[in-house]
């Protein structure tokens, strides 16, 4: 049943709610959106461009108004709603109108700061949040006026650019002593000032504007120090406030903005907040990539789906002033427990800088070149210490394009709107004439902040080395979807059964000799258990049956030969033999004595589906009993391939590509792979670490690999460096090694059977 939502508010976050919406659970909802001004949602962060004449106003809209009709999204332009009333499920209209909702979601946005001073209400003292006040500046701009600009901020700043550019004379009122603090430290800040100074733009430091002059018009501003500015605009660009008034009224929790917990669920479970509006732990947001992470888990939340709790987002910009390229990250402050790195060129626009606490990055700011901006920005994010030569390198963008290359095709290259490798690859494949601007008008990548432009741009360089990800590669030929959009689907939950995939509108017959083994394989991997007969109880053509042990090695191996042995002595007629891979088998026995020995030797007759692994090569005495546990704890559960373990205290020549090569050299254990572009070097692991770092990669390898991709394949598709930040990570690393633990103690003890 179609389910009403309402959507109070049409900008960038409400946006992308509704686009993850109809992408997640197209036909789930039927959508009522509220905006106050005249127009379909637009991109807001493209207003400073549009009026730096970057493009034209159409590009500001994402969707057309056929895109809203298609999916079932009425846009109400023009009206305000001023009363929200839960116990009803009710919203209330300006204009009076009343609509019920299942569900409604507040996407109110914030507020510029007006400064209640003498003259703030004469006719010409602007704000810069809309559409309109960008038309009025653009007006303004083309009559060459004087303006004053009060505030130093990134929305002051680029309105005074845009002003300038255009012939404006400008003069920046800002109360601080330096720009953009606490974004930019006094050094990025000269270089910033000078690159604006460049445009005839005029600063005033440690000022504040007392009033605005003039009759009903403006005529001019006068300064805390007596200053007198003459001027025929006041731009106000000095801060936000959530829009909290509507969510108060209504009843709602409320402190600075609307306060939600981790799902972005308001004090009433049926309305959500998201966006500059709302406050999660005591923070609030007014850039995009945060308001954006709101709305996507507040939509997978609507629609059902498994979602992750919102934690927060890391303070990061990414966009660009007076023509040159500005990151800002983290927090700057330094201490004595602090160090910098620092690169800077005073004869071009360049100044690079971290913040460094016990070798991690606390702080960065990047102006002049920000190609690194995506490897830091994930720096500050998983805190991982930097070791030397990582220090080195952290300005060069060394081995950025090759990074490019060989990330998966899954590899989210826009993370602002969430566009990936493969569909800008796709995009360039399809397109005649690719360009940057041809990806964004079909993707949207780099079209919010502009912080992935430089990689959208290496990906049309270096096209030719990976255009093979470009290719569809169907699942099999029962249906036009991808493997890893299969995988999504049973492993969310939303597909329970095998039954459940034959009869969506995904698959078009009931299976085939592809698709079967695959699907069984990953159903075996959620709690939906196929269990297949064990390879090591063989039926003969006679019917009579062979029951093979499991390698036998460790300290108990003599026990084990011993309990075989009088296995077969109660047997008259079996026979005991050794087989070539350190295995005992008993043959020509009965069904009722398989039973007998399965029961006694602890051999379970039934494994997972696709119980793949092969007995492990163990060349080293190191560790010799772990790995004899792992190989017994592992045999019976289900791998994407054959999958086997070396172990070896010398280099190998080769190894296979199915195989996880372990080498111990001196003091640590290497993990080693080999494909078709030679020998990978995983992870060097301490003696103590090993297990889990096995586990780990052995439980990551099963949950992402495709059906029947060999181990090697697997790492260089996802890439070593990839892997290795989840080994790094302890709570990627934990949640991994319980789920191989969960699904060993199930095959250990005697677990429900389910149909898949």
């Amino acid at each position: 049943m179609t389910q009403r939502l309402i959507v109070i508010g049409t900008g960038m976050s409400s946006l992308r709610l509704m686009e993850t919406i109809v992408a997640e659970a197209p036909g789930q909802f039927s959508i009522q959106a509220f905006g106050e001004e005249p127009f379909l949602p637009y991109n807001r962060v493209k207003l400073s461009s549009w009026l730096q004449a970057e493009h034209r106003e159409a590009a500001l809209y994402p969707h057309h108004s056929d895109w809203y009709a298609d999916n079932d999204i009425h846009v109400h332009t023009n009206e305000r709603i001023i009363q929200i009333d839960p116990p009803a499920k009710t919203v209330l209209t300006e204009n009076g109108e009343r609509y019920g909702y299942d569900y409604a979601v507040i996407a109110a946005g914030s507020s510029p700061v007006r400064l209640n001073i003498p003259g703030s209400g004469k006719k010409g003292v602007q704000t810069f949040r809309t559409l309109e006040d960008a038309r009025r500046l653009k007006d303004i701009a083309f009559r060459r006026q004087k303006a004053v600009v009060v505030g130093g901020g990134f929305l002051g700043l680029e309105a005074a650019y845009g002003l300038a550019k255009a012939g404006t004379k400008v003069e920046v009122i800002q109360r601080a002593d330096t720009l953009l603090p606490p974004q930019l430290d006094e050094t990025a800040s000269q270089y910033l000032q000078k690159e604006l100074e460049k445009h005839g733009i005029t600063f005033h430091f440690g000022q504040s504007i007392q009033e605005v002059t003039g009759g009903q018009e403006v005529k001019g501003a006068v300064l805390q120090d007596g200053t007198s500015l003459p001027a025929d605009t006041v731009l106000f660009a000095a801060g936000i406030l959530p829009n909290s008034q509507l969510a108060e009224e209504s009843g709602l929790a409320v402190n600075r903005g609307i306060l939600v917990d981790d799902y972005m669920k308001t004090s009433t479970d049926s309305v959500y907040a998201i966006g500059e509006c709302a406050e999660h732990n005591g923070t609030t947001y007014g850039l995009v990539p945060p308001v954006y992470e709101h709305a996507h888990t507040a939509a997978l939340h609507l629609c059902g789906k498994p979602s992750s709790p919102y934690n927060g987002s890391s303070s990061y910009s990414h966009l660009k002033i007076a023509g040159v390229d500005l990151f800002t990250g983290g927090r700057m402050e330094e201490s004595e427990d602090t160090h910098v790195i620092v690169q800077a060129d005073s004869t071009r626009p360049l100044y690079q800088k971290v913040v460094l606490r016990h070798d991690v990055i606390q702080g960065a700011v990047l102006f002049g070149d920000t190609s690194t901006a995506d490897d830091i920005t994930e720096r500050l994010q998983n805190q991982k210490p930097l070791s030397m030569s990582e220090k080195i390198q952290l300005f060069s963008g060394e081995g950025k394009t090759e990074k490019l290359v060989h990330c998966t095709p899954e590899t989210t290259i826009c993370k602002c709107n969430q566009v990936n490798k493969r569909t800008i690859l796709r995009h360039i494949a399809g397109t005649e004439k690719a360009s940057a601007a041809t990806i964004q008008e079909d993707t949207r990548a780099s079209t919010s902040c502009g912080g992935c432009a430089a990689d959208v741009s290496s990906l049309l360089q270096v096209f030719d080395r990976c255009k093979d990800q470009a290719s569809v590669n169907t699942f099999c030929s029962c249906t036009m979807w991808e493997e890893e959009q299969v995988k999504e689907k049973v492993f969310s939950g939303e597909w329970k059964r095998m039954e459940d995939v034959f009869r969506s509108a995904a698959w078009q017959n009931e299976g085939c000799d592809i698709c079967i083994p695959a699907l069984t394989y990953y159903f075996s991997l959620t709690g939906k258990i196929a269990w297949q007969k064990a390879p090591w109880v063989l039926e003969e053509a006679d019917g009579r049956y062979t029951v093979t042990s499991l390698p036998i090695r460790g300290d108990d191996s003599g026990d084990i030969l011993r309990q075989w042995m009088k296995l077969q002595e109660n047997l008259p007629g079996s026979r005991l033999r050794f087989e070539s891979d350190q295995r005992l088998s008993l043959s020509e026995i009965t069904e009722e004595q398989m039973n007998e020995v399965c029961t006694a030797a602890g051999l379970p007759q039934h494994v997972f589906a696709g119980a793949n692994l092969k007995p492990f090569t163990i060349e080293t005495r190191r560790n010799r009993e772990l790995f004899y546990r792992l190989e017994r704890n592992l045999y019976t559960l289900s791998f994407p391939s054959t999958f086997t373990i070396r172990t070896t205290s010398v280099f190998p020549d080769g190894l296979s590509k199915y195989e996880l090569g372990l080498v111990w050299n001196e003091d640590a254990w290497e993990m080693h792979a080999e494909g078709d572009t030679g020998r990978i070097i995983l992870y060097a692991a301490q003696e103590q670490e090993v297990e889990d770092m096995v586990k780990t990669t052995i439980q990551h390898f099963r949950e992402t690999a495709f059906f029947e991709e060999p181990f090697a394949d697997w790492i260089l598709r996802l890439s070593p460096v990839t892997i290795r930040e989840i080994l790094f990570l302890e709570d990627d690393r934990e949640l991994l090694i319980q789920a191989l633990e969960e699904h060993i103690e199930i095959a250990q003890g005697n677990a429900v059977i389910h149909s898949i």
